[in-house]
């Protein structure tokens, strides 16, 4: 029997290239709609800030990318395995809180291929989340805020995020990603130390 045992080295899992993504990383798409705006195959842009949201088995992530454009990669984690979904948004507008959401909503674009038409895209509500966020900034600074997410999709599988915040609706439109869709490339934090 041994007197003194050795100390056992605590070994963390390995982490989640999507859990937590460092500002100031380096993310490339390379998804079809990366190719039909930028004619490219694939895009690069920088972690510039982060909101993290989180409630009882809800885990999701919305970094901030900018690259000249800004877009939003949104991440879902199963909280429990740490599967998860990749979804890219753009910021549709802000609105001030008058009433609220219908279980449906509909949303007006310009049509690409008809100059001058409109077409309308209806969005039903599929799931209402009550979270904690928490705003990562360039800086470093954290916030903290109780908001509301409201998940709306369309029959051709585009995304509609609504997040209430106080007293503003932010309206984030999105689309599925696949996940060989995103690379991470971290910032090395070591190297500022």
């Amino acid at each position: 029997m041994r007197l003194f045992r050795r100390k056992k080295e605590e070994s963390k899992p390995p982490r989640h290239e999507f859990y937590d993504i460092p500002i100031g990383s380096m993310v490339e798409l390379s998804d079809t709609t990366t190719f039909a705006l930028e004619e490219k195959t694939t895009e690069t842009f920088e972690v510039k800030a982060y909101k993290k949201y989180e409630a009882d088995d809800f885990l999701r992530y919305m970094y901030q990318l900018l690259n000249g454009d800004e877009i939003i990669l949104g991440v879902d984690f199963d909280p429990g395995s740490m599967e998860y979904d990749l979804a890219r948004f753009v910021i549709d507008s802000e609105e001030e809180f008058t009433e609220p959401l219908g279980d449906t909503i509909v949303m007006s674009f310009n049509d690409p291929n008809n100059e001058g038409e409109v077409i309308d895209i209806e969005y039903h509500r599929d799931e209402v989340f009550n979270t904690k966020m928490t705003v990562v900034t360039g800086e470093g600074s954290e916030d903290h805020y109780d908001v509301e997410l409201q998940e709306y999709s369309a029959d051709d599988g585009t995304l509609l995020l609504v997040e209430l915040w106080d007293s503003w609706f932010t309206f984030y439109l999105g689309e599925i990603m696949e996940k060989s869709d995103a690379n991470v490339f971290p910032i090395n934090l070591d190297e500022d130390e």
